[in-house]
């Protein structure tokens, strides 16, 4: 089965998405259903191709936050979105910004985060994400069950970056 709908956190380097970014990107495209992005910056019109060509149907933006950490700007703009929808998954990387956005929309979405995880599938309805543990010898896999949105957290290299051929609006 497939999810209905997976959001992406998007962060870009020297005006280009990061690596880490289209990699969660491609792993949503395969997850099946709408894949949407969002992205702290204003600089969105100019990445959003990068982002549609690995599977972004559409970006969200805040705009310039003028030097402002995006963090509180981005939890809730998608606090605000998921009230009017709510995503199956929502997939950040793990950085320092991603975790930030991420722990402060789980603190407005009373929902948990799995962080380190190094992939994800989908069990009928349930999303399950894996982790390694004890120095990558042992992988553990964690299902986030109950209504959306799933929220996780992927370390690098967790999946390889392919474009797909969409656009994102």
């Amino acid at each position: 089965m497939t999810l209905s709908s997976v959001w992406v956190y998007a962060e870009s380097a020297e005006g280009k998405p990061t690596s880490l970014t289209l990699e969660l990107l491609t792993k949503a495209r395969e997850l099946g259903g709408n894949v949407e992005a969002f992205y702290a910056g204003a600089d969105a019109a100019g990445i959003a191709a990068a982002l549609g060509e690995h599977g972004a149907s559409k970006v969200y933006a805040t705009g310039d936050l003028d030097g402002s950490l995006p963090g509180p700007a981005v939890a809730a703009a998608m606090a605000a979105q998921v009230a009017s929808g709510a995503p199956d998954l929502i997939m950040f990387g793990m950085t320092y910004e991603a975790r930030d956005v991420m722990g402060r929309l789980s603190v407005k979405l009373d929902k948990p985060v799995l962080t380190n995880s190094i992939d994800v599938s989908v069990d009928g309805s349930t999303v399950k994400c894996t982790t390694a543990i004890f120095g990558g010898n042992t992988l553990v896999t964690t299902a986030l069950e109950g209504a959306g949105p799933a929220l996780a957290a992927f370390r690098p290299k967790s999946f390889a970056a392919e474009p797909g051929g969409g656009a994102a609006g």
